[in-house]
């Protein structure tokens, strides 16, 4: 079944991560009817991977549009050369070191969307690929220094403090569905936040301070391999450029942070971050859908 949702996907190499994110697609119960792949200039075998994914990809009723840009122009401006096509009535953020765990996840998330029209971004359960599938994020908060935490990482999969449905100050857009005219009404990507990292975190808040909601589901659930997209700069680059991002958002929020809320009660272990090698999986990958 096909909806009325675009999903805009980069790929900068990574070319197993982005055949696991395609197969995944496809083999859902839903669909998108439209498609959005940029190849943000790989130097693997990604466009021999989108040039044979593309028949089927198109026979399978979606409106696949792909092109390569000449250099890596980074997440936001990438991102925001796609959304800007879309036709669709959503959109859907997806790393391509995502992959569909939900088979009918575009359905039930759309259906979040008819039940409230203030709803604006939502984010599904983010689990990793690797078993006992470990909650990867839940949705984000910040304390009031303005440090991110993504709520439940490392915890069970079915920990009952993310069971429910509710109101995030933000999401990782690792995987999202939003309105697609949130492009007109609060604008696009802030490209300030080159090349990656805090621009997502910076699109919700926007949609909040705009009377818009920003929510998660636990009732689609998302698998993520974490960290391979954004690590295509390199190591050091890629922690540099958090540091530099961070500096621009908590500038950018410093008056919101010391006076905000909670919009999920936090815990102490909540802004703990657990290094990949101290989170409890093994190294069993199971990419099955439920």
């Amino acid at each position: 079944m096909n909806t009325n949702i675009a999903i805009v996907m980069l790929a900068h190499n990574g070319v197993d991560f982005t055949k696991h994110a395609l197969e995944s697609i496809l083999g859902a119960k839903t669909l998108p009817n439209e498609m959005f792949l940029v190849d943000n200039c790989s130097s693997d075998n990604t466009p021999q991977l989108i040039q044979d994914f593309a028949p089927r990809l198109r026979e399978a009723g979606i409106a696949f549009t792909t092109w390569r840009n000449s250099e890596n122009v980074g997440c936001s401006l990438a991102r925001n050369q796609a959304w800007e096509k879309v036709q669709s009535k959503y959109t859907v953020f997806m790393d391509n070191d995502a992959a569909v765990c939900t088979a009918d996840w575009l359905a039930r998330m759309a259906s979040c969307f008819h039940q409230d029209e203030k709803l604006a971004i939502l984010g599904p359960k983010i689990i990793y690929p690797f078993k006992p599938h470990c909650i990867q994020s839940a949705g984000v908060s910040f304390n009031r220094a303005g440090r991110v935490s993504f709520l439940g990482r490392g915890t069970p999969r079915d920990n009952p403090r993310f069971a429910s449905y509710g109101e995030r100050e933000a999401l990782i857009s690792a995987c999202w569905l939003m309105r697609t005219d949130l492009r007109d009404s609060i604008g696009m990507l802030d490209e300030l936040y080159h090349p990656v990292q805090y621009e997502d975190l910076d699109l919700c808040m926007r949609a909040r301070f705009a009377g818009m909601k920003v929510c998660y589901t636990p009732d689609v659930e998302i698998y993520h391999f974490e960290g391979m997209t954004t690590a295509s700069v390199g190591q050091a680059e890629y922690a540099s450029n958090i540091a530099r991002n961070s500096i621009k958002f908590k500038q950018a929020y410093k008056d919101y942070f010391p006076q905000r809320k909670d919009l999920i009660p936090a815990e102490p272990e909540d802004f703990t971050w657990l290094r990949r090698q101290e989170l409890p999986l093994t190294p069993e990958l199971d990419l099955s859908y439920n």
